[in-house]
């Protein structure tokens, strides 16, 4: 499967009608789409999709996109896309954002969000694309800073077998804390890590790299239905590299539920994972002293306090960043600011002996007589097996359960319970610039509405920095101006993030090649939570001086001031919450591999172990009993710390 010349002619004709030249100041508004020459790069993208699926339906619709059949089908007149005129074009864009098939919508959501990628993106400094200037957003601050690597990774350049006492799979908050407590405790410690070592030499702050190189997929993929893009760090350190520093600790409450739902006493309400809790923040440096309010954060505290609102001051595990170097830490930290486990607990674990492979991708786990034995992988085309006296994994959510279930081990909740807190936005024009991209990463959130249901269930409001390619494929499209004025007038925009902690779940399941299937839309339950979420965010926003307030649907939906709020959420509402209506992204992922008493519910118990496999453990965001409802980095660290403890005694 390759792109063709008919797919690159029907992707130009496609860009063209979503980024056509409209009137405006300087050559990123007047220049049409197919003047970019953006399907030269679209090969490039395309070979980066994740799975042969993914690759399948990006030809399948372009192909439709240019047969009078999948007029039909896409929109409902019997002519080809490529065939119509500009107005009609644009017209059947629309009719396909809407359509009553989530395939249809996702498609043209998929293709849309690729564009956009394009359009706003370069791996190359030297070659900005022209809608950076038409934003004001000055790229990369400088070129990044010459630190050397202070951790020795293994080579590995032939089939190898290596032998240790644990073997560590995974190298996040779950897996780079579990390996540093393992080793200090003087084992023998293996970590394999599937991404590579990035460390400040190599952040050159252009997203298209760091998606490439950091994140899980290069950021390109999705649940099962497209409805929720998901981001995942895919790099040595895990997800703590390119995080917002958020450092919540488990709420007191979700600790307690956790403990019901799994039929444990104690084990998360209990002294255990309070020390392990005080542990990780110690090491990881969770304070507040580095909180100075960005604009962003400080339009959204000014309009929870014209309201009368809760907000509050962020925790967050950094030391020594000012009010100036901020922004851009989603695509690395320069100078070594956040405390993420490469510069805390794997670092540790380096320097207490023990042996870190990157590019290393896991196929399975190794189990005789049911007890876990050694891991089997590959680094590049070669193979890698590593025997240990125990296997801990901790590859995410996304990940974990799809090597349990290629190694036929876990039970019948491997997978289940799946949650991925998501997340949409409300945007807010401002007369004044904001300049999203600028300032510290997250220091205010709202608990106003983090309980809506009584049952600890509701949504936090947050917001982040906002660089290019984020509104570019997370704003909707209704006409190619609106389009070029959302996302081009970047500088004056601010987000609202609505953080969702969803009380239903989803799944992980494997294709027939053995990768991972992440079946997941936000329940009715969840979308109601959602819609209040929406409705708070645009009055929140419109109580700090917004002049528009903008929805994240795949339609957008405005209110200016002195409109009305209702005939606001009415609009939002006949566009709906679910998969491609409402744009989601996920930011955390839990659940998948939970811990709890029943093995026809939970996969591991209350010493990480899994149910009738012994020496195999799981140590990551896949065990946690239900969603935190808080950025979730604290408390994946604090069960690994604990888990870790235990296993070094017990070994």
């Amino acid at each position: 499967m390759s792109i063709n010349s008919k797919d690159r002619s029907t992707f130009d004709t496609l860009v063209d009608t979503l980024l056509p030249a409209v009137e405006g100041d300087g050559p990123a508004w007047t220049t049409p789409g197919s003047d970019l020459q953006l399907s030269n790069r679209l090969d490039t993208i395309y070979e980066r999709l994740p799975n042969d699926q993914s690759r399948k339906d990006v030809k399948l619709f372009l192909r439709l996109l240019r047969t009078s059949a999948g007029g039909v089908l896409l929109f409902g007149k019997p002519k080809a896309f490529t065939s119509l005129p500009p107005e009609d074009r644009a017209a059947a864009v629309l009719a396909m954002e809407s359509h009553r098939l989530t395939l249809i919508r996702n498609g043209i959501g998929a293709l849309k969000t690729l564009a956009a990628f394009l359009w706003v993106s370069t791996e190359d400094v030297q070659t900005q694309p022209q809608a950076w200037a038409a934003m004001g957003y000055p790229g990369p601050d400088g070129p990044p800073p010459n630190v050397p690597k202070t951790i020795q990774t293994l080579t590995i350049t032939s089939d190898t077998d290596l032998s240790c006492d644990v073997v560590v799979v995974g190298s996040g908050a779950g897996g780079g804390t579990a390996a540093g407590v393992l080793a200090a405790a003087g084992h023998d410690v293996i970590v394999l890590e599937a991404g590579g070592y990035a460390n400040e030499s190599d952040f050159n702050h252009l997203e298209a790299s760091a998606y490439r190189d950091m994140y899980l997929d290069g950021a390109l993929n999705a649940t099962a239905d497209g409805g929720i893009a998901v981001l995942s760090g895919a790099t040595l350190g895990g997800g703590t590299v390119i995080n917002y520093t958020t450092s919540f600790e488990t709420p007191p409450a979700v600790r307690e539920e956790w403990d019901k739902v799994s039929g444990f006493h104690g084990v998360f309400s209990g002294p255990q994972y309070a020390s392990s809790v005080a542990a990780v923040k110690e090491r990881l440096g969770v304070n507040q002293d580095h909180g100075w309010p960005s604009t962003r954060a400080q339009l959204m505290e000014k309009g929870l306090n014209e309201l009368g609102w809760h907000v509050d001051e962020m925790p967050r595990n950094a030391k020594g960043c000012t009010e100036q170097d901020c922004g851009y830490c989603t695509l690395g930290c320069r100078i070594g600011a956040k405390q993420s486990t490469l510069l805390t607990y794997l670092q540790d674990a380096a320097d207490a002996g023990a042996r870190i492979v990157t590019g290393a991708t896991v196929d399975q786990v190794v189990a005789d007589s049911g007890k876990a034995c050694c891991v089997v992988g590959y680094v590049g085309e070669h193979q890698l097996r590593v025997n240990a006296r125990a296997v801990v994994l901790a590859a995410g959510s996304l990940n974990t359960p799809a090597i349990l279930l290629r190694s036929g081990l876990g039970g019948p909740a491997t997978g289940d319970y799946l949650r991925l807190h998501p997340v949409t936005a409300v945007w807010a024009r401002f007369e004044e610039r904001v300049d999203p991209w600028t300032g510290i990463l997250q220091t205010r959130y709202s608990n106003e509405f983090a309980d809506l249901d009584g049952k600890g269930y509701g949504f936090k409001f947050e917001t982040a920095p906002v660089h290019p390619l984020f509104p570019a494929g997370f704003l909707g499209w209704e006409d190619g101006a609106s389009f070029k004025k959302d996302v081009l007038g970047l500088g004056h925009l601010d987000v609202g993030g609505i953080l969702l902690r969803d009380r239903d779940h989803g799944k992980v399941t494997v294709r027939k090649d053995g990768s991972p299937v992440w079946k997941y839309s936000v329940s009715k339950y969840d979308q109601k939570h959602i819609r209040e979420g929406v409705r708070r965010a645009a009055e929140m926003y419109l109580a700090a001086g917004a002049t528009e307030i903008i929805s994240s649907t795949i339609r957008p939906v405005r209110i200016g001031r002195g409109d009305s709020l209702d005939e606001f959420m009415a609009g939002v509402d006949s566009i709906g919450y679910g998969s491609n209506q409402t744009s989601y992204f996920t930011f955390h992922q839990m659940g998948s591999a939970r811990m709890g008493s029943d093995p026809s519910k939970s996969v591991v118990d209350a010493t990480n172990q899994v149910h009738g496999v012994d020496n195999l453990y799981v140590m990551d965001g896949s065990c946690f009993p239900t969603a935190s409802g808080v950025n979730p980095m604290l408390s994946i660290a604090s069960i690994a710390h604990r888990g870790a403890t235990l296993l070094a005694a017990a070994l």
